[in-house]
């Protein structure tokens, strides 16, 4: 009886385990020296992997998302059960435009892609008739409340200024009307200067503290917290980041209102969880 090999071509294994659609896409990948098993190189679509072997691809983010806060947009999209299919969206502190790629992927109608900076969306998005480049335009701008069509959905990606002060704003562009889902991200919310200095704050006490105080003060707003998750991808110097999705204008939606401490255990405990996020390492 013929032994059964326990070995497989590395691009079956890819195709099978869904990193890739075809061969051709595997190929790509392989010349760009971005697929490895147990930590080596692969060079040819045709070499022969143990079944059980560990795959790592460089960068695999790439693929879907310009930068890797697609990713982290996705997370929270899934666990907020939130559908932007024909919705019209506005990205703050869009960068290279990782938000507004998965918003975009997700069946968004168009996207705002608001920045203080400039240059710096990515050029697949700067062509995409469904984005509006809105560069060198801080969140506070009057252009904002006036957009037309109007903003249903706002994604905050923001550094340097705490969303105490951003989600208030965002109520005027959304005519007090819509979604908000804010990336929160801990160093720019804590009042320790220390902290923020050496940017050291993956503190589950600190962190449990500033997503509860954030969820209070939106409520008070007259938000509905519908989420509170963790990010699945480390921010800058390996901080952890997560997510408050809110409503207001809409109290039909279901809200965690009652229920936030719990959420914010969970999310704390899986953001425990998750391993480095390096742009020129593996994802």
């Amino acid at each position: 009886m013929k032994k059964k090999s326990d070995k497989c071509l590395i691009v079956d294994k890819l195709i099978n385990e869904g990193w890739f659609q075809d061969e051709k896409e595997v190929q790509s990948w392989i010349m760009l020296k971005r697929i490895l098993v147990n930590d080596q190189l692969i060079y040819s679509s045709s070499e022969k992997v143990p079944n059980n072997c560990i795959i790592r691809v460089k960068e695999y983010y790439k693929r879907k998302y310009t930068n890797k806060g697609g990713l982290k947009l996705e997370g929270a999209l899934k666990d907020f059960n939130i559908d932007v299919t024909n919705l019209v969206a506005l990205d703050c502190g869009a960068s290279t435009g990782g938000f507004t790629d998965c918003l975009l992927y997700y069946g968004a109608q168009m996207v705002y892609a608001v920045d203080v900076g400039h240059g710096q969306l990515a050029g697949k998005l700067l062509i995409n008739e469904k984005v509006r480049n809105l560069e060198n335009t801080n969140l506070s701008n009057e252009l904002l409340k006036a957009l037309n069509p109007l903003p249903e959905i706002i994604t905050l990606d923001l550094s340097y200024l705490s969303l105490k002060i951003a989600v208030p704003i965002c109520f005027d562009i959304l005519k007090n009307q819509g979604v908000i889902i804010c990336l929160v991200k801990p160093i720019y919310e804590v009042e320790s200067h220390e902290i923020r200095r050496n940017g050291k704050i993956n503190d589950n006490k600190i962190i449990r503290e500033i997503l509860f105080d954030l969820s209070e003060y939106f409520i008070k707003l007259g938000c509905n917290i519908i989420g509170i998750t963790n990010s699945p991808v480390k921010g800058n110097n390996d901080t952890l980041e997560y997510f408050i999705g809110l409503t207001i204008g809409n109290a039909s939606i279901n809200n965690i209102n009652n229920e936030i401490k719990s959420h914010i255990e969970v999310s704390l405990k899986k953001s425990q969880e998750i391993t480095s996020f390096k742009k020129n390492e593996y994802y």
